[in-house]
């Protein structure tokens, strides 16, 4: 894969800005509002984090709106939905074509895809989203997502995972696409 200058310089950048803004998530264990039922889609707790550079409160929450629904995407199309099920087709619809073909080599840890004929249903018990964005002279350059998820499966798999990590994204024209990640999944209290 060949990249130019300014490609280069927006991802080392992002994943500077990436490196700076961990350890500030908060720590709560309850996905969704108090008194919540379990039929009850959770909402996304979905806040901004740290921001380099100027950015106007208007265009910060433009930013967060539109980083948060592709994230929300991809939580919907990667782990909820209707069991069984074995087709995870649109999964990585907002990854560029390089981190989709990633992905798709990593889709036990990026989806169901491994256990979603074995489901009977799967419940998102938890979604959380900071983002971290990257505006040199105000211009949006690029965001980092640190997110975790808390994905309950039953049927032929009974357990809890928990997703978490951060994704990067880069603007595109009409929305953002992700173009990294680093993604951690594993059983909740193992």
């Amino acid at each position: 894969m060949r990249t130019t200058p300014w490609a280069a310089l927006l991802l080392t950048l992002v994943l500077a800005l990436a490196g700076c803004s961990g350890g500030d998530e908060d720590k709560t264990e309850s996905g969704g509002p108090a008194g919540e039922t379990a039929s009850e889609p959770i909402a996304t707790d979905a806040r901004l984090g740290a921001v380099k550079g100027r950015l106007s409160d208007a265009a910060a929450a433009e930013v967060l709106a539109q980083v948060t629904e592709v994230v929300d995407r991809w939580f919907d199309n990667a782990y909820a939905g209707d069991y069984p099920r074995e087709k995870f087709d649109t999964a990585f619809a907002d990854f560029t074509k390089d981190a989709r073909g990633l992905a798709v080599q990593q889709a036990a840890i990026l989806s169901n895809t491994e256990v979603g004929a074995d489901l009977e249903a799967v419940e998102i018990t938890q979604r959380v989203v900071r983002v971290d964005v990257l505006a040199p002279k105000g211009k949006v350059a690029g965001a980092t997502v640190r997110f975790r998820l808390g994905v309950a499966m039953t049927g032929g798999v009974e357990r809890t995972d928990r997703v978490t990590g951060r994704l990067m994204l880069t603007p595109v024209a009409g929305g953002w696409q992700v173009f990294g990640f680093d993604v951690l999944r594993g059983e909740e209290g193992a």
